[in-house]
């Protein structure tokens, strides 16, 4: 197998909105449903929103999965802020859509696991937003990256960022 061997987790995730911080309240009917990652919000919160999201994804354990093998998880990136978790366990911060994070998650993978990604787009001035979102400002937040596994050996490097 070559290295890494990469899993895309593309495609619709389940979404729904923890905290709405926008001008205008929000359609009920878009409190939650699926969005397609990569991708801004701007299709289903509009554009303006501002707020917290949680996406929702759920994969299998990765098959032919060798112990002399590590998984990550990668993201490239949120906007404005984000933070992971698999199966109930936090993995970290990902601090920007310019700002890639990388999670070893070997040991917390299972046969089925639940991927949880808040994202958190901070209402504010426009000097504000253009300090914290710089390049993004008037765009809509979101799960922006890609998110994958990334399967590589142990002991190596974990993959580039």
């Amino acid at each position: 197998m070559d290295y890494p061997h990469t899993i895309r987790l593309r495609g619709l995730w389940g979404y729904e909105v923890l905290v709405d911080r926008s001008p205008a309240a929000l359609r009920p009917d878009a409190l939650n449903g699926v969005m397609h990652v990569p991708g801004d919000w701007s299709g289903t919160l509009g554009s303006g929103f501002r707020g917290r999201v949680r996406y929702r994804r759920t994969f299998n354990w990765p098959s032919e999965l060798d112990p002399t093998e590590r998984v990550w998880l990668a993201i490239d990136g949120v906007d404005a802020h984000g933070d992971a978790t698999l199966n109930g366990q936090p993995l970290g911060t990902i601090d920007g859509h310019a700002r890639p994070a990388r999670f070893d998650i070997t040991s917390q993978l299972a046969a089925h696991n639940e991927l949880l990604v808040d994202v958190n787009c901070p209402a504010g001035s426009p000097a504000e937003a253009a300090k914290l979102r710089p390049g993004r400002e008037h765009l809509a937040g979101g799960l922006i990256g890609a998110v994958r596994l990334e399967v590589c050996l142990a002991g190596g490097n974990p993959p580039p960022g």
